[in-house]
């Protein structure tokens, strides 16, 4: 990023590198570096592989380092998917393939990802050896209600996000 980048002047330390999880290890910016801090945001349910992708994020975490993910509720895709196909919630849930459906904030654009389940990002993190410290599903704020309205309605209606963060033991 370029300094002062949207107003950070302490951006400097940041770059961007343009990838997926299949080839993120093998980005020049990437490759063999370890780091503190991953933060992967509402990407994992687009890798072809979750666990593959999470066993790749924690292969570029140093010693000590933490992983923060951030992914759609997936209670949001049972809302949703129930809303379309009709199936009950309970049955949407427990649909974890790729799903094609039109965005909610733009229905001329298709989405089209995984559908993982709570336990599905939790058992992935674990079985990469990662600890996990913290799961949140945080709500909407009061403050969050008066800047954007109406995404408040919205995630009152699908939920919202869910955040795992795990911890790579020294």
């Amino acid at each position: 990023f370029a300094p002062n980048w949207k107003g950070h002047a302490d951006c400097t330390i940041l770059s961007f590198a343009l990838g997926s999880f299949e080839n993120l290890a093998t980005l020049p910016a990437v490759a063999s570096r370890n780091f503190d801090l991953i933060v992967c945001f509402q990407a994992l349910m687009y890798a072809a592989s979750l666990a593959e992708a999470v066993q790749m994020l924690r292969s570029l975490l140093a010693p000590g380092g933490e992983l923060v993910i951030s992914v759609p509720h997936p209670f949001r895709f049972a809302i949703l998917r129930n809303e379309i196909e009709g199936w009950g919630h309970g049955r949407a849930y427990q649909q974890t393939a790729p799903y094609r459906y039109p965005s909610p904030w733009k229905e001329d654009v298709l989405l089209e990802h995984a559908m993982p389940r709570i336990s599905d990002y939790i058992n992935a993190i674990a079985a990469t050896g990662l600890r996990i410290e913290a799961v949140d599903e945080p709500a909407v704020t009061e403050q969050f209600r008066l800047i954007a309205p109406e995404k408040a309605v919205w995630m009152d209606r699908y939920v919202g996000i869910l955040i795992l963060r795990a911890h790579l033991d020294e």
